[in-house]
């Protein structure tokens, strides 16, 4: 293992890190909030922050030799995994020393779940917090959407040589993205080009729609990075706007699609898109969602009227399948069956290559495919089939992979429940605070639904949610390795 590769492109990343951190600390001295009394401003704190980030990048950077040209796989999930732990611990400094968390493990769990794109809080209340602060959670999510390696690849030419082994670790069903140009640094280019102008278009739409600058680039970054993070307690539904919840559903589901796929729609290749099979999955799993979900409400709440089941029904799928986690209505009043429904979908996610957590519609694909074939080799027991997905045989190491990434995500998911459990969390809250962190989605049931927040957690139980943030966002796979002792020998 390369530990000074890792330490060094750990210390460039957080060089850009203390540049992010610029920006709220430019909004914070704008609206220049009066401090938290025994705590200092939210603008000294995201100094303090930048200082600190700034010397210690510096340090690693500039005196330690990189080696990166040598950099293997396991190198590459090291540094993902070092580098998202040390980015989630600069980024709640602010939280800290503003006095927004005084516990700093609060402030590293709102860190980590802006990063990693969860959108879980521990925050009471957060429509009285001030702007530098609101901002940066929501940049946080932002940044994090497309990837922080990512963002480097496209800014840091050096990281360019060897770095397909930072992308594949890194990115959202690595595994299953293809390069849209040969040079990796040219690939990370256009997908944040594809991103930035997601950004803008929302943000001028947002706009139009009447919200002010602050609330509409701060949702527009919870949106485009499918994070969910909004400046009021009552999320999206503080603007009661069917209009804007229709423009932030629209960008939500551009979010849950692979960002290649918008390369190919810019580029034209409208036929390669729309026969895709995985977006096929995506588009049909939300109309079956709403359509179950618009019944169900009507059904239950039939004095709201069908529109306004509707409304509530299409908004929440789209935003618990897309793992954006932004809310209007608070389903923890919804039907029994109805929340079960939205945790199942919870466990799917978008598609592959795009901003969304969960395990992904071509996972599912494949696993659908697996059953199937298993089923029909019960009938025909010497007979030799292959799971095609798109036309293409996927060979038996990749199906390998899905089924066990797969089960680590539910073996995880139920070593949690049971954890949190113990710590004296109800079942109910358990269950779905597990899943809510480990596939990035953010609102659970219970004591973490739409309404609630993760601060009454025991802290035992918001350390392990932390992990769980970060094992979901790097699929698990690129944590466990650090683990094995075989990734540390030469």
């Amino acid at each position: 293992m390369n530990i000074r590769a890792i330490l060094n492109v750990a210390g460039a990343l957080l060089l850009l890190v203390s540049g992010l951190l610029i920006l709220p600390a430019g909004v914070s001295w704008h609206f220049d909030n009066p401090p938290i009394a025994g705590y200092m401003s939210e603008t000294h704190a995201f100094l303090a922050a930048i200082v600190l980030s700034f010397v210690l990048g510096l340090g690693l950077w500039k005196f330690l030799p990189s080696g990166i040209e040598q950099l293997r796989d396991r190198e590459g999930f090291a540094i993902v995994a070092f580098s998202w732990i040390l980015i989630a611990f600069v980024g709640a400094i602010p939280f800290k020393l503003s006095g927004v968390c005084p516990n700093f493990i609060d402030g590293v769990f709102e860190s980590m779940s802006g990063f990693t794109t969860t959108g879980a809080s521990i925050l009471r209340e957060i429509d009285s917090l001030p702007e530098g602060i609101l901002f940066w959670r929501n940049l946080m999510q932002w940044v994090g959407g497309m990837g922080i390696i990512i963002l480097s690849l496209a800014i840091f030419p050096a990281l360019g040589i060897g770095s397909f082994h930072l992308f594949k670790a890194e990115i959202p069903g690595g595994a299953t993205v293809e390069r849209v140009q040969p040079r990796l640094a040219e690939t990370a280019k256009i997908l944040w080009k594809t991103y930035i102008a997601l950004t803008l278009l929302e943000i001028v739409v947002l706009r139009l729609l009447g919200l002010d600058f602050f609330d509409a680039v701060t949702h527009t970054f919870s949106t485009v990075a499918t994070g969910g993070f909004s400046p009021y307690g009552k999320s999206v539904g503080y603007f009661d706007n069917v209009y804007v919840e229709a423009a932030i559903f629209f960008f939500m589901f551009l979010g849950g699609i692979n960002f290649v796929l918008h390369f190919q729609l810019v580029r034209g290749n409208f036929r390669e898109v729309f026969q895709n099979p995985e977006i096929r999955f995506y588009c049909g799993m939300l109309v079956v969602g709403i359509l179950i979900a618009t019944w169900g409400l009507h059904w239950n709440r039939p004095e709201n009227g069908f529109g306004t089941s509707f409304r509530s029904a299409a908004f929440t799928v789209m935003s618990i399948n897309t793992t954006t986690g932004f809310a209007t209505d608070d389903f923890n009043h919804w039907p029994d069956f109805l929340k079960m429904m939205l945790l199942t979908i919870m466990l799917v996610g978008g598609c592959s290559g795009s901003t969304s957590g969960s395990l992904k519609a071509i996972r599912f694909i494949v696993l659908l495919k697996i059953i199937s074939r298993e089923l029909k080799k019960l009938i025909h027991p010497r007979a030799i089939m292959h799971v095609k997905v798109g036309g293409k045989t996927l060979d038996p190491d990749r199906l390998t992979n899905t089924v066990a990434l797969t089960s680590l995500f539910m073996g995880f998911a139920i070593l949690s429940c049971i954890f949190l459990s113990f710590l004296g969390v109800d079942m109910e809250t358990s269950v779905s605070a597990s899943i809510a962190c480990l596939f990035n989605i953010g609102p659970g049931l219970g004591q973490v639904g739409p309404a609630g927040h993760y601060a009454d957690i025991p802290y035992l139980g918001k350390a392990l949610l932390i992990a769980y943030m970060l094992m979901g966002r790097l699929e698990i796979y690129g944590i466990i390795l650090l683990f094995v002792p075989l990734t540390w020998r030469k």
